[in-house]
């Protein structure tokens, strides 16, 4: 029988893999799941690696946990909203991973954010073999960047050119190297955790770069809401006052409107 690699995603840093894959391996399977129901219609909706693969001619199945993929030769994983059993596990080829931190450090869904938050002076990403517990497989390639004053939007694109360059190099039949014994892990971040309304100056900076594609933070400024993208560190009168300096935003949403610069936002108000 002809062996497969397959490719498992759901998301748009899912897409961003595939289509380094896709250019790389021939006949490369895709596995997504099926679309589900969203926003106050509750219309159906497909994912954006369903997108991806309507757009660009691409076969691909949903994923069914009680299936064998007898035709795999291996899998890869990147951003499946998919936590898969041991049973599925035992059952098919290995599976690993791209895990966007250098793991053991930031297991869990947000490595990339933790890490600018935490202000970190590099990250890297991760490919591991999937086991039974989350995050923790055997390690079969590393590979690491400097992120020192980057955004999140920056560390993600510069993690998909280094694996664009990387995946020739990656070993699939490496059985790899046990991870070093870690507690450190990340957990989701919500609304909250964006306000910076009441956040010192440092920490404002630090969410602004980490939250700019999850988020954005955003401040409570003139009774309305502004989601702030960016920021400069050169003063200037299009400012905000926090608690211990003021924040002098770039490029803004404010409540109602769409994206602009805060200096346009701010004469709009005169």
């Amino acid at each position: 029988m002809i062996k497969y690699k397959y490719f498992f995603g759901s998301d748009s840093r899912s897409v961003q893999f595939l289509s380094i894959l896709n250019n790389e391996y021939s006949s490369l399977v895709v596995v997504t799941l099926p679309p589900i129901k969203k926003g106050r219609g509750r219309k159906l909706t497909v994912n954006p690696v369903e997108e991806y693969c309507d757009k660009n001619n691409i076969n691909f199945h949903y994923y069914e946990e009680e299936k064998y993929y007898d035709d795999m030769e291996f899998g890869i994983v990147a951003s499946f909203a998919k936590i898969f059993t041991s049973e599925f596990l035992d059952r098919n080829a290995p599976l690993f991973n791209i895990h966007l931190s250098l793991l053991p450090k930031y297991r869990g869904p947000t490595p990339v954010e933790t890490a600018v938050l935490n202000c970190d002076t590099e990250t890297g990403y991760t490919v591991f073999n999937i086991d039974k517990d989350i995050d923790t497989g055997n390690i079969i390639f590393q590979n690491t960047i400097n992120i020192q004053g980057k955004y999140a939007s920056e560390v993600y694109e510069m993690i998909y050119n280094l694996f664009k360059e990387d995946i020739l190099s990656i070993d699939f039949n490496s059985p790899g190297y046990k991870q070093p014994s870690s507690k450190s892990s990340t957990s989701k971040y919500y609304k909250d955790d964006f306000n910076i309304t009441k956040s010192y100056l440092k920490e404002a900076k630090n969410k602004i770069k980490a939250f700019n594609l999850l988020g954005p933070a955003y401040v409570e400024f003139n009774n309305k809401i502004i989601k702030i993208h960016s920021y400069s560190d050169e003063e200037s009168e299009s400012r905000i006052k926090l608690l211990d300096g003021f924040i002098y935003p770039l490029q803004v949403t404010p409540e109602g409107k769409r994206v602009m610069s805060f200096k346009d936002y701010l004469r709009g108000l005169k």
